[in-house]
């Protein structure tokens, strides 16, 4: 009979059975008492030779390598879950910040109402900011102090509220204690039951989504299947006797019908379970809402009574209590005492407005001494602007004649160096003319000789000595070419330096005459500023007069703030004494008020240490009905829980019956260690695939012996991965 696997994955919210719960135990299966097997021996090349089949060792890899594929797809459809869940929860969480909103300005809506009623103008909202993301933390001090705040503008209204209603008598204010204890009481049974639908909603969609994936993974049950699962499963077919033959072809029959493997009873059995667990849970939910229901009708027809009663009390009700009359008294009191605050306002805005106009004086008086003193600033500022124009008029006049001095120093230099490159150009000149001469007296005395014989009857002599005399003449004209060519080069330099040196002087006498234009305006400038100097200086002898004059004036209104002063003095002494006459007559009423206070404090404390120990009881009923209506929903999930077990139960004793230990055998041996032959296969190499259990890997690693026992391969300490064989 084959073993039905089923993926762990496939419905994370029901329970999954996994293969460590439907095998026995592995000490169970060690017959011998003698000390645990050694490690086999190796190959050469350390891989390890304790299966003889090596087919049956190959599908042993190529179990595990599915088991890790399908230990990966879990992790995916995991993900996937956990995805569509944050999804949700981002759906929901924007939903309720936008109902947090809505409640909040539902809450602001509602004190302007009230604070209409009360003072006939809504009251000026501070703090009108919008819903602030950062209130969503459930222990944040912004969330504590935003809850705080408002919590202290509707009781300022509550109070304010209850200020101005009479007070009513001892029995309408039990009754309405009572009736908002009731109101309380209903708050909180809506709340959970809410609670209790919105749970019973997610649990149906959880089993609807669980049902329609139980149906999905039904067809693809045969994909999901590896091929080395079921090439074992046909070995372990082979070994079984006749009976199991029989079973085996009656479902390869079904198995035609379907497309490739069987359906997998442990998976029908776990959604079966997961279905009458979630049919007790939603059946027990239900008994719980018609409680709650029937309660809650209860309480709304109790609240419905005590409304009745507390809008029959009347004004003659509320007049009677001692609250009212104490009330009353001190109303009366504190008109009193408005009267009086009148009186003395009336007389300190008078004093206030005399006050007033002397300000107003004495600041018109400070203007104008502040615009004289400004304009002062201001003539002394243009007269200091003017200086300013003449000290640089003046320093750009030092700086044309410093310039113009500097040109002249030039130009000296300049017309020393032009007469020294005239004297050379004379000298080369003297050499050119001395040369020339002495050209001049060979051809003399060659023309002589000319005149005097024939050209043909001339010698050989006559011949070397003419020859010697144009040679004579060419060395000459050639040292005269140099000389004449360098005295041109000069004299044509020098000649066109005296042309330039004759238009830059032409250019600085025009330079000059404008200069000297420029240096007669400055001096008129000057003359005119002199003139305005003057004139600012008969100004300021007037404002020296003048502000001596304001001094004086100044002096007479200190001495009259100074009688002014005195007479505010004496009114400040008569106002204390009346506030010690008030603060007199204010002590006695504070002392009555204390009375008061007392013994209302004594009745809030009574009241207070009664409410207490309603809402404790309160607090402590709904928590014992909360907790039992869980422990209900857990009875009933555990009752099915155990029925589920005892039929797995029946079912493995059935089998056990049957003959099935041998194949169980079989298979048990393929998810034993075989290093130890004691523990599962729980860890896999990511190099090679092969599994083995985590104690066997933990030694590896310890030993420094860090290569795989089935194929040799080398691996880290943090080359491995933890798997479940499911």
């Amino acid at each position: 009979m084959k073993v039905p696997t089923l993926e762990q994955g496939a419905f994370p919210s029901l329970h999954t059975t996994i293969m460590d719960d439907r095998k026995r135990g592995i000490a169970a299966d060690t017959d011998d008492g003698g000390p645990p097997s050694k490690r086999q021996a190796t190959a050469a090349n350390g891989a390890a030779m304790r299966m003889g089949d090596l087919d049956k060792e190959k599908d042993v890899e190529n179990f595990q390598k599915g088991a890790i594929f399908r230990q990966m797809k879990e992790y995916q459809r995991e993900r996937n879950d956990l995805q569509s869940q944050v999804k949700d929860l981002t759906r929901r969480a924007t939903y309720h910040d936008d109902h947090i909103r809505l409640i909040d300005a539902w809450f602001s809506q509602l004190l302007d109402e009230i604070s209409v009623l009360i003072q006939g103008a809504p009251v000026a909202d501070k703090s009108s900011e919008s819903f602030s993301s950062s209130l969503l933390g459930e222990n944040s001090n912004t969330f504590e102090e935003h809850l705080g705040s408002r919590s202290k503008k509707i009781k300022d209204v509550i109070q304010n509220i209850y200020s101005r209603i009479p007070q009513a008598s001892p029995e309408v204010n039990a009754l309405q204690e009572r009736m908002s204890a009731l109101l309380a009481a209903e708050k909180a049974h809506i709340v959970e039951l809410q609670r209790v639908v919105s749970e019973k909603e997610q649990l149906s969609e959880r089993l609807e989504n669980a049902s329609y994936r139980y149906l999905v993974a039904e067809k693809k049950l045969d994909r999901a299947k590896s091929a080395a699962v079921q090439k074992l499963e046909q070995q372990a077919v082979l070994k079984r006797d006749d009976d199991t033959t029989k079973v085996k072809d009656e479902k390869s029959k079904s198995d035609k019908v379907e497309t490739n493997g069987e359906v997998d009873a442990a998976a029908h059995a776990a959604i079966d379970s997961a279905r009458r667990e979630a049919v007790a849970v939603s059946e027990k939910r239900r008994l719980q809402v018609e409680q709650l229901e029937v309660e809650n009708k209860k309480l709304t027809d109790e609240l419905t009574a005590a409304r009745s009663k507390a809008a029959s009390a009347t004004d003659d009700d509320y007049a009677v209590t001692g609250l009212f009359r104490t009330t009353k008294s001190q109303m009366d009191d504190m008109i009193r005492r408005i009267n009086d605050l009148k009186a003395t306002n009336t007389q300190l805005r008078e004093e206030a407005q005399r006050l007033q106009a002397e300000r107003t004086n004495y600041r018109a008086q400070v203007e104008e001494e502040s615009r004289a003193t400004i304009a002062e600033n201001e003539s002394s500022h243009h007269r200091n602007e003017s200086d300013l124009i003449r000290i640089r008029n003046i320093r750009d006049e030092l700086t044309a004649e410093i310039a113009i001095l500097k040109g002249a120093q030039g130009n000296t230099s300049q017309s020393s160096d032009a007469v020294r490159e005239l004297a050379e150009a004379r000298e080369e000149r003297i050499k050119a003319l001395e040369s020339e001469v002495e050209r001049y007296k060979l051809q003399l005395g060659e023309s002589k000789a000319a005149s005097t014989t024939d050209l043909d009857d001339v010698g050989v002599e006559e011949l070397k000595t003419r020859f010697r005399s144009l040679e004579s003449q060419h060395s000459l004209l050639s040292i005269e070419m140099p000389s004449m060519e360098a005295a041109w080069r000069k004299s044509q330099a020098l000649a066109s330096k005296k042309v330039a040196d004759v238009s830059a002087w032409e250019e600085q006498i025009s330079r000059l005459g404008a200069e000297k234009a420029k240096a007669d305006q400055k001096y008129f400038a000057t003359m005119k500023s002199k003139e305005t100097t003057e004139a600012s200086l008969r100004a300021l002898k007037a404002q020296s007069a003048k502000a001596t004059e304001i001094v004086s004036s100044l002096k007479e209104a200190e001495q009259q703030s100074r009688l002014l002063a005195a007479g505010l003095e004496k009114q400040v002494a008569e106002a204390k004494d009346g506030l010690n006459r008030l603060e007199i007559q204010n002590r006695a009423l504070q002392q009555k008020l204390n009375e008061g206070e007392i013994s209302s404090q004594t009745a809030k404390t009574e009241i207070s240490e009664l409410r207490k120990l309603v809402t404790s009881k309160d607090e402590t009923a709904t928590k014992t009905g909360n907790e039992k209506r869980k422990i209900e929903v857990e009875l009933s999930e555990c009752k099915t829980r155990l029925d589920d077990a005892k039929k797995q139960v029946e079912l493995l004793k059935k089998r056990t019956a049957k003959g099935d230990a041998a194949e169980a055998d079989d298979w048990r041996k393929l998810a034993i260690c075989p290093v130890c032959n004691n523990n599962l296969r729980n860890t896999a190499l990511k190099f090679c695939g092969h599994c083995f259990c985590s104690g066997c890997v933990q030694d590896l690693i310890s030993n420094r012996s860090r290569k795989c026992p089935s194929c040799g391969k080398a691996f880290g300490a943090n080359d491995s991965t933890p798997i479940t064989l499911a």
